[in-house]
């Protein structure tokens, strides 16, 4: 009893500490404000229909040393710089619209640099942004168009080369959630990674360790998007269960997992992406393996009856969360 009160008091001195690091913010007093600003791009460009958009690491303004990031805005006609960038901008700070406001709140983003000149310093090629350009150059070997620009987008979750036409369509077809780097991206690195491994005939600790440095490199070259994060997290943990033997310890692992995200960012409590993607989970735990055994009474093929146990369950616990947020 007395280990579990200082955990929880623990945990709850961590998660105000992270709440006030991300709610704090040198530059909301200067909303409305021009000023030169050094920045890193740190993730792939959203490209609208008016204009373009990437989250990046303010290091100066004005000569003032900062580590703040902020919601880069560029015209549509600018061509978005690459990620590993440092930039130069002259720019003007904007309140974040409201419908997204609380979003970026919660993601440490409290203004936005509306630039009117963009200059590129140099690019970083760190080891997180060669990891990227390589993925970017083998995943696309000799295509073009349309074509490459799904295949960066399912590969690499960048949706910049896609026409807003095909993204409609995509939209449309409930198929958009493919151009989003997921669990769905990491299980295939790490299952192809072993999968590999055994062909090779390398023993299954060696396999485990390459698809857990596999893991790694992946995350690393997408870059730390929140859906990446936390597939990459529970990707890791199930590697770890594997490779222990402990794949019976479900429980532990998917709390440890929700741990882990909490602690860097407790507003991820309060994230869809969160609340569905352990949703699932917990249905898949507890929901699924009832709806299976009411279809051992139908001529159902077993793994046929797993499809549509989990699907049915998923469905059902992540139905009231989708409608809650967004109706």
């Amino acid at each position: 009893v007395s280990l579990a009160c200082l955990l929880v008091v623990a945990g709850w001195w961590w998660g105000s500490v992270r709440l006030h690091e991300l709610d704090a913010s040198r530059l909301a007093g200067l909303v409305g404000a021009g000023g030169i600003a050094i920045v890193d791009v740190k993730e792939p460009p959203r490209i609208g229909r008016f204009d373009v958009r990437e989250t990046v690491l303010v290091r100066r303004w004005d000569g003032r040393r900062l580590r703040e990031p902020v919601l880069l805005e560029l015209a549509r006609t600018r061509a978005p710089p690459p990620q590993g960038a440092r930039l130069r901008v002259i720019g003007t700070l904007r309140v974040p619209p409201d419908y997204e406001r609380t979003w970026l709140r919660r993601h440490g983003v409290h203004v936005v640099l509306r630039a009117s000149t963009v200059q590129v310093l140099h690019v970083r090629g760190g080891v997180a942004d060669r990891l990227h350009a390589w993925l970017a150059r083998a995943s696309v070997p000799g295509v073009t168009g349309e074509r490459r620009a799904v295949i960066e987008g399912v590969v690499l979750g960048e949706d910049g080369g896609l026409s807003d036409s095909l993204k409609q369509r995509f939209r449309a077809s409930g198929l958009y959630h493919l151009l989003a780097v997921s669990g769905g991206n990491v299980a295939v690195v790490a299952a192809g990674t072993v999968g590999i491994a055994f062909l090779l005939g390398v023993s299954r600790i060696a396999a485990e360790l390459a698809a857990l440095a596999a893991i790694g490199g992946y995350v690393l070259a997408v870059g730390p998007q929140p859906s990446v994060i936390r597939a990459g997290v529970v990707g890791v943990l199930g590697s770890l269960a594997w490779l222990s033997g402990r794949e019976r310890d479900r429980w532990y692992a998917l709390l440890l997992a929700a741990i882990s995200l909490l602690a860097w960012n407790p507003y991820n409590a309060l994230d869809p992406g969160f609340q569905l993607s352990f949703a699932a989970v917990l249905a898949i735990f507890t929901l699924a393996p009832r709806i299976e055994r009411w279809l051992e009474g139908y001529p159902v093929p077993r793994l046929l009856a797993q499809c549509i146990a989990i699907s049915a369950a998923c469905g059902l616990v992540t139905a009231p969360i989708s409608w809650f947020h967004f109706h």
